[in-house]
């Protein structure tokens, strides 16, 4: 089923405070930052935009779900905040979070709508990261490439967060496709209904940041040395 991509212009990444084009210098936080702390954090942000965008004024996913991504992102606190940053040193970390969001405001008949239809399936899911280096025209570095495997849906959970994590090594620039499908209900997976989607990018976790009517744009990404 097709989807929409959500993604943020230089508007919103210069009120985040974007300093991708060197005018400004970026502290990293010292102490360890893993994957399970960014999932946390992208989790709460994206609660808190299903709660917003309840509010008729906020603009709803399109079709039954959606797929969105934020990053790359880097960590200047313990905690928080991540700092959209698409420019990023060699030997730095980076995370990059993918956002499934099944749609809550798309009714159906029957008094349901389409994320509790998704969700009631409790299909097993998988989330594709592929990268490139545009510079070289090759393959990018190896912990840019991920197929992870999620958990099966849970009925009533309407949105899911995966992360992958990479360190730079090879400058360049590159772009990372992300895509996701919701499989079947069992190997080999004719059981239910089958979607794939695919996302770009998303500087913000906001309402109109995930659920506004906005173009695509890729994700893509600088490694200097």
């Amino acid at each position: 089923m097709a989807t929409t991509t959500r993604t943020r212009g230089a508007q919103a990444r210069a009120v985040e405070g974007d300093v991708s084009n060197g005018s400004a210098a970026l502290t990293l936080v010292e102490s360890p930052i893993a994957e399970a702390d960014i999932k946390a954090y992208v989790e709460a942000k994206v609660a808190a935009a299903y709660q917003q965008a309840i509010e008729p004024e906020v603009a709803e996913p399109q079709f039954w779900w959606d797929v969105a991504a934020f990053g790359p992102v880097q960590p200047i606190a313990a905690g928080g905040p991540l700092l959209p940053h698409s420019i990023i040193k060699v030997g730095e970390p980076a995370f990059v979070a993918a956002i499934m969001l099944l749609n809550p405001f798309q009714a159906l008949s029957g008094g349901t709508n389409a994320a509790d239809v998704l969700s009631n399936f409790a299909l097993p899911y998988e989330v594709r990261y592929q990268t490139g280096n545009l510079t070289s025209w090759s393959l990018g570095q190896p912990d840019m490439q991920a197929v992870h495997a999620g958990s099966n849906l849970i009925p009533g959970k309407y949105f899911y967060v995966d992360v992958i994590s990479f360190v730079g090594a090879t400058p360049g620039l590159y772009e990372m496709n992300i895509t996701s499908r919701l499989l079947g209900a069992a190997p080999p997976y004719i059981n239910a209904p089958q979607f794939a989607s695919y996302a770009t990018t998303v500087f913000g976790l906001d309402a109109p940041g995930l659920f506004g009517a906005t173009p695509p744009g890729p994700m893509r990404f600088q490694v200097y040395p």
